[in-house]
């Protein structure tokens, strides 16, 4: 079973058993759309690479580190946001981008 074929079975039950929502956040023109967001408890985040370059998503902060590994153009990374706290995301190709993300 690859990695991601994993997460995706762990966010199906995640989203599954809360009702969570899923909130989409951009890749484009080496950026993310937003450079701060609140999800509640529970959500979902996902990274839509809309660029014309690889990403590689990386989530740290409360005890957390998620790395999504590459990211073509066109696909999305789907990360749950299951802990209260502010985390960071980044691109690990692109430390310019960065996001803030906090749970209440």
């Amino acid at each position: 079973m690859t990695k991601r074929i994993a997460l995706a079975l762990v966010f199906s039950a995640i989203a599954g058993s809360c009702q969570a929502a899923t909130v989409s956040v951009d890749q484009k023109g080496l950026s993310f759309d937003k450079t701060d967001l609140t999800v509640n408890k529970g959500d979902i985040v996902s990274f839509n690479n809309s660029d014309n370059t690889s990403h590689n998503i990386l989530i740290t902060g409360e005890g957390t580190s998620i790395n999504g590994g590459l990211q073509q153009p066109g696909q999305s990374f789907m990360a749950p946001f299951i802990k209260s706290g502010t985390f960071q995301v980044t691109c690990a190709i692109h430390p310019k981008m960065k996001l803030t993300v906090h749970v209440p």
